[in-house]
Parts: structure tokens; C-alpha cells; sequence
């Protein structure tokens, strides 16, 4: 299975270099690089950073507090496991979350998957809800704000029915799972309060839209292309992350939905394609710059 995982992502990667080198030309994608100035890269980095520092503190109050992890050792984890997300095809890397959570704290493997379940979920509702407004807002902006919402708020009541149904329980899975025991082992692993629930979300809220806005500073530099298309092509190429099929790094599938999400404004798809390309190539490697930098941070567990 792991072998035939790396044999896909190698194929996407190999059809995306083609891909650029047909419809763009890889000459052009490095030239279009000298349209960011100095000031928009700084933009860039600023918010970028900020996006990683939110989500770093996201998991420092959600679990690192309460297992005596420091922030600093929590954004060396968060980066790394970002990082490594991003290179890896077909989503492995998210294995290496529980992995350095085990490593640095005493929480079990299943323990932090479920925890790692819990941000992915909320990741879920609020990129979701994103989606749903960028998709309605062609039509109906008003219409596309309240679906926003709705979909924000839903997201939020089965997440406090999921702690619901783990109360007075123990949060075990047993040897015969079904739903319900997964929903009580991942409802038990959730926020302690309500209050802390809330907070999570817009911690959440925060560090997508930080990101979000990063990449469009960056994406506006390098193309002429409207802001909202840009949005729906940026919007698009995160969410791809989440499918189980995609390219080293993240190759192939990221600019396929980047061009899928902005089609809509109708733009020229060698257009869509270079700068897709560009953007990508800026994410990959600011994330793993900052990882880079953050590995001195941290190293050892605070007393609790």
C-alpha cells in the first residue's frame, strides 16, 4: 500500500512538471518571481508566520498545556508536522503528529491521533464554511454569508454533541468498535469546556484567515487576476489537502484544484496554472524554512 502511494504521487508530480512545461513554461515560472518586490515578500512572511504562530497556540492550549509542553517545543511540532504533511504524498505525514506528541509528552498514539482529529475537524468546519461562501458568492454574496454562518454554527453543535455523548463515560474503544465508541473516545479527547471549544474555533478562524491572506498579498503580486477568484483558487488548493490522493508535496492536486476553484472567474487556465504554481512553490517552502528555524526551540518538556 505504501509503495503504490509513492507510485501515484511520483505520476502527479511528473504530470504536473509536464503540464507547466506545455501550457506555461518553467522559464516563465521563475521569471515571474521578479514581479514580487521586497515589501510583499515581508507581507508574506509576516502573516504566514503569524498563521503558524496561531496554529501552534491552537494545540498549546488544546493539549501541550495540560501534558507540560512549552509553546516553543509546540511550534517546533506544529512546524515540523506541517512540514512534513506538505512533502509527504498521500497524507503521511500527518502520522508524524502523534508520533512527536508521543515523543515529547506522555500521551499514547491513539490518544493523539484523536487529538489530531479534533483540529482536523475543526479545520473542516471553518475552510468549509469558507468554501460554501466562496462557491455561493457568485451568485448571491447576502446568500453566501448566511450559509457561511450556518455551516459555522453547525459544525459547532455536533462538536458539543460529540462531547455530549462522551460525558459520564469512559472514553475507550474496546474490541469491538462501532460509531458510537469512536464518537465517546473522540468526544472525551475534545475541549474540557464550552468556553474553550469556542476559543479553539476562532483560534482556528484566525490562523486560516492569516494564511488566506498572506497568499492572496503574494498571488496579487504575481498576477492581475481579481482578488475573489484568487480567494476561490487559494480556498481550493488548501482543501485539496485533505483528499487521500495526491502528489509529492502536494504536486499535481493542489494546482488541479487551484485552477478548478478559480475557473469560475473565467481566467485563462495557463494563467490560472503559473500562478497556482508560484504560489505553491512559496507556500512548500516557507513552511519548511520556518520549520527549519523553530528546531532549536524547545526541546524539553516544562513542569506541570
Amino acid at each position: 500500500m505504501a509503495v503504490s502511494r509513492w507510485i501515484i504521487g511520483i505520476i502527479l508530480t511528473g504530470i504536473l512538471i509536464w503540464l507547466v512545461d506545455i501550457f506555461v513554461g518553467w522559464r516563465y515560472v521563475w521569471e515571474s518571481w521578479r514581479l514580487v518586490s521586497v515589501i510583499v515578500v515581508l507581507k508574506f512572511l509576516l502573516l504566514f508566520a503569524l498563521s503558524h504562530a496561531i496554529r501552534a497556540w491552537r494545540i498549546y492550549l488544546f493539549k501541550s498545556q495540560s501534558l507540560g509542553l512549552g509553546y516553543g517545543l509546540t511550534i517546533k511540532l506544529s512546524l515540523v508536522h506541517q512540514s512534513l504533511n506538505n512533502l509527504l504524498p498521500m497524507r503521511l505525514g500527518e502520522a508524524s503528529y502523534p508520533l512527536l506528541m508521543r515523543r515529547y509528552s506522555s500521551v499514547s498514539l491513539m490518544d493523539a491521533t484523536f487529538d489530531l482529529l479534533w483540529l482536523r475537524v475543526l479545520d473542516f468546519i471553518v475552510m468549509g464554511s469558507l468554501s460554501i461562501f466562496v462557491v455561493m458568492s457568485y451568485a448571491s454574496p447576502p446568500l453566501a454569508t448566511a450559509a457561511m454562518f450556518v455551516f459555522l454554527v453547525g459544525g459547532c453543535a455536533v462538536l458539543s454533541w460529540a462531547r455530549f455523548v462522551s460525558a459520564g463515560t469512559q472514553p475507550s474503544i474496546g474490541n469491538q468498535v462501532t460509531m458510537m465508541s469512536v464518537l465517546r473516545r473522540l468526544g472525551g479527547r475534545g475541549p474540557s469546556t464550552m468556553g474553550r471549544l469556542c476559543l479553539l474555533l476562532v483560534l482556528t478562524i484566525c490562523a486560516w484567515a492569516a494564511k488566506i491572506a498572506a497568499i492572496v498579498i503574494l498571488a496579487a503580486a504575481l498576477t492581475d487576476l481579481p482578488w475573489l477568484t484568487l480567494i476561490g483558487g487559494i480556498v481550493a488548493g488548501e482543501v485539496s489537502g485533505v483528499l487521500p490522493v495526491h502528489g509529492i508535496a502536494g504536486a499535481g492536486t493542489y494546482e488541479a484544484a487551484f485552477v478548478a476553484g478559480a475557473i469560475a472567474g473565467g481566467d485563462a487556465f495557463d494563467k490560472l496554472l503559473l500562478t497556482s504554481v508560484s504560489v505553491h512553490v512559496f507556500v512548500i517552502s516557507t513552511t519548511c524554512l520556518l520549520a527549519f528555524f523553530s528546531l532549536p526551540l524547545g526541546g524539553h518538556r516544562t513542569k506541570v
